[in-house]
């Protein structure tokens, strides 16, 4: 997660999951953003992204129904599209909206015999609902941070909302780390 847009969000997430998809874990990628660049970058077109993460998020199907297999052999992904742009309007008049995704993930651990070692969630370069959403499901975040002064600026800010997600909403939630993107060894910034 990360609310700054092109610091390797989606990169990191397809990188990390074909590595642990290679390594013989089993990986779904659950893309939240409206681009669906991570589905884009594993090879599911738009036109076939029937079923998508905001079927999940707004209650229509179980997680199940939404994974689709990729080229990659153990690597799957629940799809994103841009009808995740209004997920927010939807969710913010039900009860609890920020625990969606995790019951959808808790249900489908109990139900699935696909035997998921790892999910990944690709957030959207913003903290709504969504990212929220995400951060409630999730045992960890890893921070995509670029290597340039503005960024360092917007790291506090997605400090505090990890530390608010963790006081009121998932006190297990574990910074993973800060994975440093777009080094240049050149300048002085990176270093």
């Amino acid at each position: 997660a990360n609310q700054k847009g092109g610091v390797g969000k989606t990169t990191t997430a397809i990188n990390l999951g074909t590595a642990l998809a290679a390594a013989g874990k089993a990986v779904l990628i659950f893309d939240t953003d409206p681009q669906g660049n991570a589905s884009t970058g594993i090879d599911i077109h738009p036109h076939d992204r029937t079923v998508t993460s905001y079927d999940v998020l707004v209650g229509q199907l179980p997680l199940a129904k939404a994974i689709m297999p990729t080229k990659v052999p153990n690597l799957y992904i629940t799809a994103g599209d841009a009808r995740l742009s209004g997920v927010e309007g939807e969710l913010m008049g039900e009860a609890q909206p920020q625990f969606f995704l995790r019951n959808a993930i808790e249900k489908f651990r109990g139900e699935s015999t696909l035997g998921i070692d790892y999910i990944l969630i690709d957030c959207p370069p913003s903290l709504n609902i969504l990212t929220v959403n995400a951060l409630t499901a999730s045992d960890a975040v890893l921070v995509p941070l670029q290597c340039e002064f503005f960024a360092l600026e917007g790291l506090k800010q997605l400090l505090d909302t990890v530390g608010l997600v963790q006081r009121n909403l998932n006190p297990q939630l574990d910074i993973q780390g800060i994975v440093l993107t777009m080094h240049d060894k050149r300048t002085s910034l990176s270093d």
